[in-house]
């Protein structure tokens, strides 16, 4: 039995066989998307460069959340990978003719704005399109109606941080996701994980609770990311492709220190990593952040 402990919300417990289908949530981050809701309630976010050198998010709950989300924006090519990976159904805003046309073709379960019946919405205090949402009740009614067979993948094993060994010792990284999004991770001892913090609006925090956001393990993975000439943003823009199959470099922060690592991906659930000694760096119990970085490129 494997019991992952979410920051914020009840312990979920995943027991052998198949569970249903997680969502996947397409999350905004630029300024003005800013504070976002719910990234503290997801299992793993992956966070990867897109157009322009801004990043986006893909939060994986393995249950819905208990409070709203978002913003909600669009998919992109490693949004249709992931969802494979995770068996996942894909909340998303929507996307370019040939995002939406990949999604379709793959027979990924997905919902947008215009098929979700209410189930994503506006919030009119905040300006367009920077303001659509969901919540946990709304998350429920979608993934009750998704035609999503169940999942028997698991997440890791974890290990409390007061409990973690070995390593080097890390109080603050530098996570070059693109030239111009390179978000500081820095660790705080008294909430057992690492806070975020953007160049230019400072301490990351959750716009419902005002809270920061804390990561239990950050995880840096070097990924082969490759231009695609496909039009992948529906202003237009083509973007960016990223590999997430095989294996890699890792780096894998927790409770304070740094571990380098191997990542693997399997066919289905998350990739394993593994230290020279072939051994699991310690995961903690919360939030994963996943930080897909260039082959060759590394925290600092």
């Amino acid at each position: 039995m494997l019991v992952l402990s979410l920051n914020g919300c009840n312990a979920t417990t995943l027991t052998p066989g198949n569970h249903p289908a997680p969502l996947l949530v397409q999350v905004e981050n630029i300024s003005v998307a800013r504070p976002q809701s719910g990234l503290q309630n997801a299992a793993i976010v992956y966070e990867y460069v897109t157009e322009g050198g801004i990043s986006r998010f893909s939060a994986l709950y393995t249950s819905a959340p208990s409070g709203r989300v978002g913003p909600i924006r669009s998919a992109r090519l490693v949004t249709i990978a992931l969802a494979r990976i995770y068996g996942a159904v894909v909340v998303y805003s929507g996307g370019s003719e040939y995002i939406n046309g990949q999604i379709r073709s793959a027979g990924i379960p997905h919902v947008d704005e215009n098929s979700a019946n209410g189930d994503l919405f506006r919030d009119n205090t905040r300006a367009a399109p920077h303001n659509l949402y969901s919540d946990g009740s709304h998350l429920s009614d979608i993934a009750s109606h998704a035609s999503a067979p169940g999942v028997s993948w698991s997440l890791w094993q974890r290990t409390p941080a007061t409990s973690v060994t070995g390593g080097k010792p890390m109080t603050r990284v530098i996570v070059p996701v693109s030239d111009t999004e390179t978000p500081t991770f820095a660790y705080d001892t008294a909430a057992g994980g690492w806070g975020r913090i953007e160049q230019d609006t400072g301490d990351f925090i959750d716009a419902s609770t005002r809270a920061p956001v804390i990561i239990s393990t950050l995880i840096v993975q070097q990924v082969n990311i490759k231009p695609t000439s496909e039009v992948v943003d529906v202003n237009g823009q083509v973007g960016v492709d990223h590999d997430v199959t095989g294996s890699g470099k890792a780096q894998v922060f927790t409770a304070g220190r740094e571990f380098d690592a191997t990542w693997t991906q399997g066919a289905s659930g998350p990739p394993a990593f593994s230290t020279s000694g072939g051994v699991q760096p310690a995961i903690a119990p919360g939030l994963v952040w996943i930080c897909l970085v260039a082959s060759g490129g590394s925290a600092t």
